[in-house]
């Protein structure tokens, strides 16, 4: 099959650059944000991270369904029915996202749940613009390739763009922070009380105040006077993601280019005659699948089939494959190993490990980093080893960052071991984040109306799956720092465990392999050896990457 044209996959990459940049501040900042400029307890910083994940996972069904039907209206039918829930979902992000970065308009000093109240409405409005862009974006892969390796490559280069939205969020986070640093500290009595704690953790010098050594640790701290710090990197980010990514359309198979080729130019009549072709092929393919069908509603069999389907998947037929279920396990596996250490790694360098408010950015950064840069070879990997061992080797990589963060102390480890720590954590996020992905878009093959469900099932899972554990965790919080050191080894570690589980079941399954039903019959148990097969491939059907 012919390479996609890089200006698709470009397009394609900065789609969710806007989302992205949003996701990183949400994730990585919400809970210090919460608990240390607004001062909320634990419990109920929790419970805003919640409320979001929940409105998050019941958007997806509703953008589901209508974003897998066609649009009728003339304007929106022309932009495609995914990009106009695309363009939706960014007015709503905007009209929402500066709002919780910020301090509680009007409700400023008032009781915690009434400016919880006051956060959960902009968090709602928020996470649906956000599902909108989510969904949509993910339901185009299907539909600008069939084969396998370019699935893979889109992922990459759009796990990529994710990966530098992070990149550029920390380094604005650290500018601004750099920018401020001095302002915190204008009282001397508190600049030189910071300073003395700082001696006495560092030095093992007496708690006696001293005069300021310019040395990490202590010497800053996030507090309710960074609420603008926090506003302005929302501002400079969203400006960042609205310039970029929405002057580039990408198009599909049935998504329209905002702005086509002149029809009465040569390049006009080349497309008029592709797009003839491609209706002669699909009318033939049409026939040719209309013959299969009736010959088997004669034998009444029920046929192993790779790749394709005789008939379009109802909802209900996902629910009858067993690799569904495996690949959703797997997917929130991914999902909460990533989010996990994403939310508490600025908490584990603030209250653990005792670091200057800079490192907040600084300790990201260089773990998004490192995803970047295995994400590069993402692609390669997957073609040479195979997409399971390619996910089992990020869990490994996984387990390793959390055994090292366990083990982890000292002042070396301060210096330059966190950073290491974070490169490692980062290369494995970005190993399973980009193979689940992949693995996802296999399960859809080229059953491309499904696709936006299958999405919207994984993130549903996820999101939902995701807020209620940070709760629980929120929830037994005893205000300690070490307590984030055994969130992250614990918790993470336990996603690449069940994520090692889960790939060595997927090895007695080949993913996009399913079963082709009589129109009247019941679906039978993936796994009944009684079922009858026909081992052969229909005649004329072939798999996506052979198309």
């Amino acid at each position: 099959m012919k390479s996609l044209p890089w200006i698709v996959k470009l397009s394609y990459g900065v789609g969710h650059v806007f989302n992205d940049l949003c996701a990183s501040m949400w994730f990585s900042y919400l809970l210090i944000f919460c608990e240390k400029v607004l001062l909320f307890d634990p419990m109920m910083a929790g419970l805003v991270l919640l409320v979001g994940q929940v409105a998050d996972g019941l958007s997806t069904p509703f953008v589901r369904i209508f974003s897998d039907k066609e649009n009728r209206i003339p304007v929106c039918a022309r932009y495609g029915r995914r990009k106009v829930w695309h363009l939706a979902g960014t007015i709503l992000v905007a009209l929402s996202f500066p709002f919780i970065f910020n301090s509680c308009l009007g409700c400023k000093g008032t009781n915690q749940w009434t400016q919880f109240a006051y956060y959960v409405s902009f968090v709602c409005v928020f996470q649906f613009g956000w599902a909108s862009v989510q969904i949509s974006h993910l339901a185009l892969i299907p539909e600008l390739t069939t084969e396998k390796r370019q699935r893979t490559e889109l992922n990459s280069i759009r796990y990529a763009f994710t990966v530098l939205s992070n990149l550029i969020v920390f380094a604005v986070t650290l500018l601004v922070l750099k920018t401020g640093s001095d302002s915190n500290i204008d009282d001397p009595s508190q600049r030189v009380t910071r300073y003395a704690i700082c001696t006495a953790q560092g030095d093992g010098a007496g708690l006696v105040p001293v005069e300021p050594v310019e040395k990490p640790c202590y010497l800053d701290t996030i507090g309710p006077e960074d609420v603008g710090k926090f506003h302005n990197v929302a501002l400079i980010c969203m400006a960042v993601g609205l310039i970029l990514p929405h002057n580039l359309p990408y198009r599909s198979k049935g998504t329209i280019l905002l702005q086509g080729p002149d029809p009465n130019g040569r390049e006009g009549k080349a497309e008029e005659g592709r797009k003839g072709h491609e209706r002669r092929r699909r009318r033939r393919r049409r026939r040719r699948r209309r013959e299969e069908e009736e010959e088997e509603r004669t034998e009444d069999t029920i046929v192993l089939v790779e790749n394709v389907s005789c008939r379009r998947m109802r909802i209900l037929d996902w629910f009858k494959e067993a690799p569904f279920y495996q690949i959703a396990v797997l997917y929130l596996a991914t999902r909460l190993y990533v989010n996990l250490y994403q939310v508490y790694i600025p908490l584990y360098v603030q209250e653990t490990l005792k670091l200057d408010e800079t490192f907040i950015a600084t300790v990201p950064f260089a773990m998004f980093l490192g995803g970047f840069l295995s994400s590069v070879s993402m692609k390669h990997i997957n073609t040479q080893i195979g997409r399971k061992r390619s996910f089992a080797a990020g869990c490994i990589v996984g387990l390793g960052g959390c055994l090292w963060v366990w083990l982890g102390e000292g002042n070396s480890y301060g210096q330059w071991g966190i950073f290491a720590v974070a490169a490692l954590l980062g290369i494995a996020g970005s190993t399973l984040l980009i193979t689940s992905l992949a693995f996802t878009a296999d399960l859809i093959g080229d059953i491309v109306e499904g696709a936006a469900f299958v999405y919207d099932f994984m993130s549903l899972t996820d999101k939902i799956s995701n807020g209620v554990i940070v709760m629980l965790i929120q929830d037994f919080n005893p205000d300690e720092g070490w307590y984030y050191r055994y969130v992250i080894s614990f918790a993470c570690g336990s996603a690449c465990l069940l994520g090692v589980v889960v790939t060595l079941t997927l090895t007695r399954f080949k993913i996009g392999n399913r079963r082709v039903y009589s129109q009247d019959e019941t679906l039978p148990d993936l796994r009944d050896d009684s079922a009858p097969l026909i081992t052969d491939r229909l005649s004329g059907s072939s798999s996506p990457s052979s198309s």
